[in-house]
């Protein structure tokens, strides 16, 4: 009798540790990063809605739309986090028909390019398919969004034998799928051999760190170049965008003094390629 009572008493023990273990697991899981889309497919032009929940509250963390199969390091279409909340909605609109991924980036600063939680969605092409091949040999009439190449300003030859520090800004994208374009650009033009030889030139992880150290976003206003170019102690600051139209990549970009607090040179090129837009970056720098 004494050994059914143990017997039942050691069962009774060992179930109760499987529950503990159970909800342990339970809570853990429910207090991870977590991220997902108000739906699994959109149409063009509808608006994603990203609902986020136990995330850190750091406005220096980001979430972002990238092309499913991309790699963590391909940052998309971003927005930072506000700060103070740990749930909450970020709204995106629409890319292009395709597979995608919402990915959160935390604790940023510190991790680098680690996603700390991603959520798989679909747009889908909502038009016919004689619309979608009518479509595709007639060209589209939306609105132009590249930025007017400005006129070139005077040439500018610096004096002294001191080193010149120069900054690549990251290359905006314009359309989802230059995104990874945007990357390219940004990493090919800081690791030319010449660019490398001839200037100080602030690596991208660097660049990175301290914006998400000082709250700041990068972008091709002369008021923003200057402004993170003067805190850094550059003399210059290369920054840009790139679209893909078609088979055509589109890449503007502009490089600013920062002395001057004003853009000294300007220029745009179309490759047809991406090997052809490697050879146009490294043109960028003779």
């Amino acid at each position: 009798m004494r050994i059914i009572n143990t017997n039942i008493k050691s069962m009774a023990y060992i179930a109760l540790l499987l529950f503990i273990f159970f909800c342990f697991l339970a809570a853990t899981a429910d207090a991870a990063p977590q991220v997902k889309t108000d739906k699994d497919v959109y149409g063009p032009g509808e608006t994603i809605k990203v609902n986020f929940f136990n995330a850190p509250g750091s406005s220096r963390d980001w979430i972002c739309i990238a092309a499913a199969g991309a790699k963590d390091d391909d940052a998309g279409d971003y927005k930072y986090m506000p700060g103070g909340e740990s749930q909450g909605v970020l709204t995106f609109d629409a890319p292009q028909p395709g597979k995608y991924e919402v990915r959160a980036y935390y604790n940023y600063s510190r991790n680098g390019y680690v996603v700390s939680a991603r959520y798989g969605f679909t747009v889908g092409a909502t038009a016919s398919r004689a619309e979608a091949v009518a479509s595709s040999t007639t060209p589209a009439l939306a609105p132009e969004i590249i930025k007017p190449v400005e006129a070139q300003a005077a040439t500018y030859s610096p004096s002294g034998d001191g080193p010149i520090n120069v900054s690549v800004f990251h290359f905006t994208p314009l359309s989802m799928d230059a995104s990874h374009y945007g990357i390219t650009v940004t990493n090919t033009l800081i690791n030319i051999p010449k660019m490398q030889s001839t200037f100080i030139v602030v690596n991208r992880k660097d660049m990175e760190i301290f914006l998400a150290a000082n709250n700041l976003q990068q972008s091709d206003q002369i008021d923003n170049m200057v402004d993170i170019g003067g805190r850094l102690g550059m003399n210059f600051v290369i920054a840009g965008n790139v679209i893909k139209r078609g088979s055509r990549i589109i890449t503007t970009y502009k490089v600013a003094s920062v002395a001057r607090r004003a853009v000294i040179y300007t220029n745009q090129f179309t490759s047809s390629g991406e090997a052809d837009l490697i050879n146009n970056i490294t043109k960028m720098s003779d």
